[in-house]
């Protein structure tokens, strides 16, 4: 079976050339016959050694190649000995295969070829129509207008800070940073998933910009989590968005015994302090989520370093850029905070913009933790394949038309998940078109609306907060340590 973890062997040098990719995987597995059944490529995989993947009926040994990918090779690991021709296809163009996959990293072809049940071959033909429709085109008029917003909110923030003295208008310009930031991250989301101009090259420049510079978020350490999270969404072992201890648990799963997160290639912190935060978790939800933003200060900056659990070789584009990008942002950050006139005003200006950009946090979380959770990776058969999984583990806040600005299309999360790489002005549409697939395959739709979601969120936390230890149970536990 795969065995799940980060390898602590030397990767080779980072590269991104499709030729350097071809070339590290020319050696072909000749243990392997020509013809697996899916269950024999599940069982021969191994992340370490022989890390193989399907996709549309052909066997692909990414072992070499992993370490290379730009998406971060946990997404590969994930679908270790797994058909991984939805998420492929959902997270890359479709000629990514013809680019990324040489012929000589073929192994095997997989004994009942590229069958599919009648609603995956339902799904494909849809998306396929998707793309000749242009749903995957960007318009790029509507992103020109929400630049233009963000700037001129963020001239006002500067104007504020530099031209008056008073304090509530010192306050008013930290409210209106946050949701700069809050309005610039949804921008670097869709950068990202090269949603914009659908070029790796280009988007990740931009994102340096709006993620990096602009809002003090890695766009590398985004894509490294957040890949791996559209691919094993609530996977309790490897979605790191999930993964919160000793701070929340989503899922009773998390106390019951310690559990070895493939992020962070580790055993999760479950100890009494974690008990004991757990247990009010429902009551620290939103203020923790007011300050969350430092925690991915910190994570962007390790991971731009190559530190902790980010020490692993792998392909990052840019680094050094990575690293000065984030620097710049603390610089201009420092600078502008500096030039309100009394520390009061500097305290009140720097918190109020994080707490307000705490609610893209509740945004984030929203859709994924009050919705089922799994151990280890799906992708079996069609009875939990990629639409499934997305649809089981993702929630679409209802919310009318003209508050689309405040959501930035994480209302839509569960069409998002399907089709990652669809452009925001396009997910309301296209949230028609999944609801009516829905409904012809008899299929569950996950939407309710923000106050519900919230609400639901809270209740699946208090719930949780019921599986700690009782105080007494905690005391035992150290008087018979001690002991």
């Amino acid at each position: 079976m795969c065995k799940a973890g980060i390898p602590k062997t030397t990767a080779p040098a980072e590269q991104a050339t499709t030729a350097a990719a071809a070339e590290n995987n020319a050696a072909v597995t000749s243990v392997l016959p020509k013809i697996l059944t899916r269950k024999q490529v599940l069982e021969q995989a191994d992340p370490e050694t022989n890390l193989l993947v399907i996709i549309h009926g052909k066997v692909y040994d990414v072992t070499k190649w992993q370490y290379q990918h730009p998406g971060g090779h946990l997404t590969i690991r994930a679908l270790c000995g797994k058909d991984a021709t939805e998420p492929f296809f959902a997270m890359h163009d479709p000629k990514a295969i013809i680019k990324w996959l040489s012929p000589r990293m073929q192994v095997a072809t997989v004994l009942e070829g590229d069958q599919v049940d009648v609603m995956t071959g339902a799904f494909r033909k849809l998306t396929d129509k998707l793309h000749k429709e242009g749903t995957f085109q960007t318009n790029y008029s509507y992103y020109y207008g929400l630049c233009a917003r963000i700037f001129a909110m963020f001239g006002l923030v500067i104007y504020g800070v530099l031209n008056s003295e008073e304090l509530y208008v010192h306050c008013l310009c930290g409210v209106l940073l946050g949701l700069v930031w809050q309005q610039a991250a949804f921008i670097g989301h869709d950068l990202g998933h090269n949603g914009i101009t659908h070029n790796r090259i280009l988007d990740s420049a931009l994102g340096l910009f709006f993620g990096n510079f602009f809002t003090g978020f890695s766009i590398g350490w985004w894509k490294r989590s957040h890949n791996v999270h559209h691919i094993v969404t609530n996977s309790i072992e490897h979605d790191p968005d999930i993964q919160h201890l000793p701070i929340f648990a989503i899922s009773k799963r998390f106390l019951e015994s310690k559990i070895f997160s493939t992020w962070f290639n580790d055993y999760l912190a479950l100890n009494k302090a974690a008990h004991v935060l757990i247990k009010y978790q429902h009551w620290l939800y939103y203020p923790v989520m007011a300050f969350a933003r430092f925690n991915l200060y910190v994570q962007s900056l390790l991971h731009a370093c190559g530190v902790g659990v980010y020490s692993t070789p792998e392909y990052m584009w840019q680094r050094q850029w990575q690293i000065w990008t984030l620097v710049g942002f603390h610089v201009w950050m420092y600078a502008l905070t500096m030039q309100l006139p009394t520390v009061l005003s500097r305290v009140l200006f720097y918190v109020l913009a994080h707490n307000v950009a705490g609610i893209l946090h509740v945004q984030i979380t929203l859709s994924h933790f009050s919705m089922p959770t799994y151990e280890g990776v799906t992708y079996d058969d069609c009875a939990n394949g990629y639409i499934r999984t997305q649809l089981l583990t993702s929630l679409d806040i209802d919310c009318p038309t003209w508050m689309d600005w405040f959501h930035g299309g994480l209302q839509f999360q569960t069409v998002h998940h399907i089709w990652p790489r669809i452009p925001r002005h396009n997910l309301r549409r296209v949230q028609g078109v999944l609801i009516d697939f829905c409904k012809e395959h008899d299929l569950k739709y996950n939407h309710m609306g923000f106050l519900a979601a919230n609400l639901s969120v809270l209740g699946r936390l208090k719930e949780t907060s019921k599986a700690t230890k009782s105080f007494n149970e905690l005391f035992s536990d150290s008087f018979n340590l001690i002991g």
